[in-house]
């Protein structure tokens, strides 16, 4: 009688799933790989036996977040005999095969795929703020390493580790294993533990913070270049900048003979700057141009960075951006709070040496710090030429602490202390500049 339930319970869950999600089931099928007659077998409790690789495809392909996903993936271990079969080949569950392709990081997806083959690599990190890609920058990279006959395990942020199939393996087989959008707060040491049971494990982590295991590997992914000043009024050349390129696939992607000109050039650069290059706000204003105007949207952006809500069809929160930033954000020190929310106020790009003058702090405090908000993704180099190195913060970031200063009272401030939008309870002292 339970299982007979939990057979019903899998195949509601995916059909609600998919019509939530605005899919038929052929649209389905297309994104995935898996066949129309398995996906509807499954909705109508039929496969007595699903494997969980099949159902991680479905869960990719309907774009579920990761407790759906979860709970998607419990109702199909609940039915007799599951298994959790590693696909074709060896290879695990292969979530690059329904993303999109990969626009501006042919420079990063080459260094990614170098750091994992090299033999001393066990623990490579991509680090970098939600929304810059890390993920997809991931698959991308396994994708290649699947390909040289490597086997993979990807596993989503709240997924267990699959111990058992680490173990299940032949002599001498290199395995990499994803944890993709992991907590590493506090998972350093089990880190250290699993590589040190299976001496031939890689481990590829996408995070907003380094795992901080010796030996890590760090890449750090920034968000994509953004149109320089005046950029505009060469189309030809406006279009072959990354953000630019990857804004515009997203716009073709619903209207197929949009080409972009002097007539859009202008609005398309501004987008571009205001969302900070990051990978999925583009996404998210390339979508809705389906049904708005590109200067409606531009005005949208211009009142706040995550104006942009994600459009229907996406299982993305509407406040997902935010969420993570303040999440990392969260992450810093009170020196680095203060530090960031003094350099926040302007637009303009700033040398360490003049951050350290306007915040009071030392050169080499000062350095430290704008290493770490580089790390974060929170502060962006600026290529501006000249000796001295010099960095912007992201207009994401500015717009929170901008918020936190006009309405201290929503982020718990008090008349005395001033804080930023990071996710904690505690206060932090700024000064003002």
């Amino acid at each position: 009688m339970n299982d007979i339930r939990n057979r019903q319970d899998l195949g509601v869950l995916l059909r609600d799933h998919r019509r939530r999600a605005g899919l038929t089931q052929r649209h389905l099928a297309d994104l995935t790989t898996v066949s129309v007659r398995a996906i509807r077998n499954l909705e109508q409790g039929k496969v007595h036996s699903p494997r969980l690789d099949t159902i991680r495809l479905l869960a990719d392909g309907l774009r579920l977040g990761s407790a759906q996903r979860e709970t998607l993936l419990e109702a199909a271990r609940h039915r007799p005999g599951t298994a959790d079969h590693s696909g074709e080949g060896g290879c695990g569950p292969t979530p690059w095969l329904v993303r999109s392709p990969l626009i501006g990081r042919d420079t990063e997806v080459a260094a990614l795929t170098a750091l994992l083959a090299q033999p001393n690599g066990r623990l490579v990190s991509v680090v970098g703020i939600g929304g810059v890609g890390k993920s997809h920058l991931a698959a991308e990279a396994v994708r290649r390493v699947a390909a040289d006959g490597t086997r993979v395990l990807w596993r989503a942020r709240g997924e267990e580790i699959p111990v058992a199939e680490l173990s299940d393996r032949a002599a001498g087989e290199t395995t990499v294993l994803v944890l993709d959008d992991a907590e590493t707060a506090d998972g350093a040491g089990r880190l250290v533990a699993l590589m040190r049971a299976h001496p031939r494990l890689r481990v590829l982590v996408t995070a907003c913070a380094p795992c901080g295991v010796p030996g890590e590997q760090i890449l750090r992914l920034a968000p994509l270049p953004v149109p320089a000043p005046g950029a505009e009024s060469d189309p030809e050349l406006l279009a072959q900048v990354p953000s630019v390129r990857l804004l515009c696939a997203h716009i073709r992607a619903g209207n197929p003979l949009f080409r972009l000109d002097d007539t859009d050039a202008a609005v398309v650069a501004e987008l571009c700057r205001r969302l900070d290059g990051l990978p999925r706000a583009l996404e998210f204003a390339g979508r809705w141009t389906l049904v708005r105007a590109l200067p409606e949207l531009l005005a949208e952006v211009e009142r706040s960075p995550f104006g942009l809500t994600a459009p229907p069809m996406t299982a993305d929160s509407s406040r997902d951006l935010m969420v993570r930033l303040r999440r990392t954000l969260g992450r810093l020190s009170p020196a680095g709070v203060s530090f960031i929310a003094a350099v926040a106020r302007h637009h303009r790009s700033w040398s360490v040496a003049e951050a350290a003058t306007a915040v009071g702090t030392s050169g080499a405090d000062a350095a430290v710090i704008v290493f770490t908000l580089v790390t974060y993704g929170l502060v962006r180099p600026e290529g501006l030429g000249g000796d001295e190195p010099r960095f912007s913060v992201l207009n994401h970031v500015r717009h929170l602490y901008a918020d936190a200063r006009r309405e201290p009272r929503r982020w718990g401030t008090t008349v005395m202390y001033r804080t930023g939008p990071e996710d904690r309870g505690r206060k932090v002292a700024v000064g003002e500049s």
